[in-house]
């Protein structure tokens, strides 16, 4: 009884944790006037116009495919812009977090998808502590978060964004007048400020879901935890990549060589 006490006590206190990342978030980066640019409150149409170009040349399909109807935007905001999408994508790995939840899962994940740690945060504060495995069958999206395709995609687009950003659209020059670029939107534009943002968020808070998630796998790696908690990005790919998979109709699969 008292250990159960103090579980609750230790969830509600990282949950109030989120809660309160989650107000300072949209409090400075939205609200107020401390970031670079305009705040949200006095949006500017040449904002607007960025996130649209930004999207439309999500994952750089429309620049390779059909460059001359591409928007050209800076390749290193592109590559960062898609390296931030990535990351929040790799969180559809725990949507089995959301059985059982009061709350559910999945529209705080496509919430992810377009708005980052405006959804991300929120379900860290939501969500209470979900170790137990699921009850076979897995729904549609739990076995498509079982399959290493998700984590491989993710991988290949953020290689991909790397080599856009240092070698995409050759009239932007070379590597260090394309950082010199990015460096100077991140001081008066609050768009790309926003993504230099949440990437610090995700790093901070991606390993978050991860303890629960062995618990329900019955799979105890501590090297494994603690990359998934403290290498940006890459330690919470190789987890999807490493951890076992749940099967379809038993609780845990066996471990795959």
């Amino acid at each position: 009884m008292g250990a159960a006490s103090e579980s609750t006590r230790t969830g509600w206190q990282w949950r109030s944790f989120a809660a309160i990342a989650w107000v300072i978030y949209i409090g400075y980066l939205l609200l107020s006037d401390l970031p670079p640019g305009p705040s949200l409150l006095q949006t500017q149409p040449e904002t607007l116009r960025e996130a649209l170009d930004l999207s439309l040349n999500f994952w750089f399909i429309l620049p390779l495919v059909f460059p001359a109807s591409a928007p050209v935007l800076n390749p290193a905001l592109e590559g960062l812009f898609n390296l931030v999408v990535a990351w929040g994508l790799l969180f559809w790995g725990f949507v089995g977090d959301g059985r059982g939840q009061r709350w559910p899962m999945v529209p705080f994940l496509i919430g992810t998808a377009f708005l980052t740690n405006v959804f991300y945060l929120p379900w860290l504060a939501l969500r209470s502590p979900n170790p137990d495995p699921p009850t076979p069958p897995l729904t549609r999206w739990e076995q498509a978060a079982e399959r290493r395709a998700l984590p491989l995609i993710i991988l290949v687009v953020a290689i991909a964004s790397g080599l856009w950003a240092v070698w995409g659209r050759p009239e932007f020059g070379d590597f260090s007048t394309r950082m010199a670029d990015l460096h100077d939107l991140l001081g008066r534009d609050r768009l790309t400020y926003s993504f230099a943002i949440d990437l610090l968020m995700f790093w901070l808070f991606q390993g978050w879901l991860v303890a629960d998630d062995m618990a329900r796998r019955q799979w105890h790696q501590p090297v494994a935890l603690w990359l998934a908690r403290l290498v940006p990005f890459f330690g919470l790919l190789g987890y999807l990549l490493w951890r076992p998979r749940l099967s379809n109709t038993t609780a845990i699969a066996p471990e795959q060589p």
